[in-house]
C-alpha cells in the first residue's frame, strides 16, 4: 500500500486542527475551562484570606494563538500588576511612600486608623505589610489542564 505524498502534511494539519478546536475553537473549550478553574481558585483564595481578587480576574487578556506548520501555542494571561504576587506570594516587606502613601479605608472597619484619619483617607510615610501567601491558581489549573489533555 502506498501513501499519498501529502499524507504526513495532511495528517499534521488534521492533528493541529483538532488540537486547536479542542483547546480554543469550541464552546466550553479546554482553555475556557482552564481560565474558569483559575478564577474559581482565585475567588476561593480571596475568600480565605479576605482579598478582593476581582480586579485580577477582570484583567484577563485575550488568548493569543500562534500556529505554525508544526506547532500550536496558546497564551493566556492576566494583566493586573498584582497577579504575579498573588500567584507566587510575597514575604513580609516595607513599602516606602514617595513621599507618602495614600489609602482610602472604611473607618468603621478600621477604627484605630479612624482615630488618626477620621475622613477615611490615611497618609503614611511607609507601611509594613505581611507577606502574601501564594495562591498557585495558575500553576494548579495548568497541571489540571495537562492531566485532562493526557486522558
Amino acid at each position: 500500500m502506498n501513501l499519498d505524498s501529502s499524507f504526513e502534511d495532511d495528517l499534521r494539519e488534521a492533528v493541529l486542527d483538532e488540537a486547536e478546536h479542542e483547546l480554543i475553537g469550541q464552546s466550553d473549550n479546554l482553555v475556557h475551562q482552564f481560565v474558569q478553574d483559575v478564577h474559581d481558585q482565585l475567588r476561593a483564595y480571596g475568600s480565605q484570606y479576605d482579598y478582593n481578587v476581582e480586579p485580577i480576574i477582570e484583567s484577563l487578556g485575550e488568548p493569543q494563538v500562534d500556529r505554525s506548520e508544526n506547532s500550536l501555542s496558546i497564551r493566556v494571561g492576566w494583566e493586573h500588576e498584582a497577579s504575579v504576587y498573588f500567584e507566587f506570594g510575597t514575604s513580609d516587606h516595607t513599602v516606602e511612600g514617595d513621599p507618602l502613601l495614600v489609602f482610602e479605608f472604611d473607618p468603621a472597619e478600621y477604627p484605630y486608623l479612624a482615630e488618626m484619619f477620621p475622613d477615611g483617607t490615611a497618609f503614611l510615610p511607609q507601611t509594613h505589610p505581611s507577606g502574601l501567601p501564594e495562591s498557585r491558581a495558575v500553576r494548579d489549573a495548568l497541571n489540571e489542564l495537562r492531566r485532562e489533555m493526557q486522558r
